[in-house]
């Protein structure tokens, strides 16, 4: 059976979650999504089947303000929100061919630098590999540990969980030992122009 790339349509739903769970499921820091999010702005957002199958998915959104989605402001701005594929997939050229289709069609909607976000090492090579270019690192933490997080309550909210980003002007050690994290991600933010 041969690969296709196509515009996701709303029938995909349930397939397109049960494609992206999976995916996510090998993710050091999946979201494990039951629904396929909606987007305000423009979108591109593809699906790459073999047969009836989806094995893989991608979803941009053009900025329509300025600095609204992306770091930089600059006019032509995309954000990559997500894009996988199957893991007994990878390696087929199937990322490169959601890629390249989704900046070939969000060209049309005026996009000129695409920007993504990971703290996935797999992906991170991916990008790289593609042609985009590393501009900035920061750091996700997961806490989990009670004590250290009743600074946080407030009106009667207790806090039991956070995942919160750690900027590089805060110094990464400290924030460490104080909230004594159960999970430290660097994610680094990539872009390209197209």
């Amino acid at each position: 059976m041969s690969l296709k790339i196509r515009s996701y349509r709303k029938q995909d739903e349930k397939e397109w979650a049960k494609c992206h769970m999976l995916v996510d499921l090998e993710a050091t820091a999946g979201q494990l999504l039951k629904e396929k999010p909606e987007y305000d702005g423009k979108t591109v957002e593809l699906v790459a089947t073999i047969g009836d199958r989806i094995v893989g998915f991608l979803d941009i959104e053009i900025e329509y303000l300025e600095h609204t989605l992306c770091c930089k402001k600059t006019k032509g701005n995309g954000m990559l929100w997500d894009v996988g594929v199957l893991k007994e997939f990878r390696g087929r050229g199937i990322g490169s061919s959601l890629l390249k289709e989704g900046i070939r069609r969000g060209k049309k909607h005026g996009l000129q630098r695409l920007e993504a976000w990971t703290v996935e090492e797999e992906a991170k090579n991916f990008y790289e590999k593609f042609g985009f270019r590393r501009f900035y690192d920061y750091h996700h933490i997961r806490c989990e540990k009670r004590e250290k997080l009743k600074e946080f309550d407030r009106d009667g909210v207790h806090v039991i969980s956070l995942y919160a980003h750690v900027m590089p002007e805060a110094d990464l050690k400290e924030v460490i030992k104080k909230y004594e994290p159960k999970q430290v991600l660097k994610c680094s933010g990539f872009e390209i122009s197209v």
